[in-house]
């Protein structure tokens, strides 16, 4: 049996749940907590970096051609380095960025092709 003074310690004591059983909040993605860290923001910058690469290699490549007066072929040869120069830096990038990156981009994705409800 209890006796009247453990049984009214008890009533005083603050029930506190494991830490398995608390149920946490997920944390909404974002651009901010995907860079928390200088090596990330870095990686991040490199990540948009190559994306423009990637995008406007033919762009790019086609002006530094015709500023530097190369051959149609050369020219070709340097678009191509571009792009390639592009992914190598977008992979490298992704590899240190990992699947938070990958998690962020489909839920925005998500977000583009949402319906929205009528009347709202």
């Amino acid at each position: 049996m209890k006796s009247p003074q453990n049984e009214a310690h008890a009533q005083n004591e603050i029930q506190v749940p494991p830490e398995d059983e608390v149920k946490q909040l997920p944390q909404k993605r974002s651009i901010r907590t995907l860079v928390n860290t200088p090596l990330k923001r870095l990686m991040f910058g490199i990540q948009i970096l190559s994306y423009v690469l990637i995008v406007g290699s033919p762009a790019l490549g086609g002006l530094l051609g015709k500023m530097l007066e190369l051959k149609p072929g050369a020219t070709a040869g340097l678009i191509l380095g571009i792009f390639i120069a592009g992914e190598i830096l977008f992979y490298g990038s992704l590899a240190f960025l990992g699947k938070e990156l990958i998690l962020l981009l489909k839920d925005w994705m998500k977000g583009l092709f949402k319906r929205r409800r009528k009347g709202v």
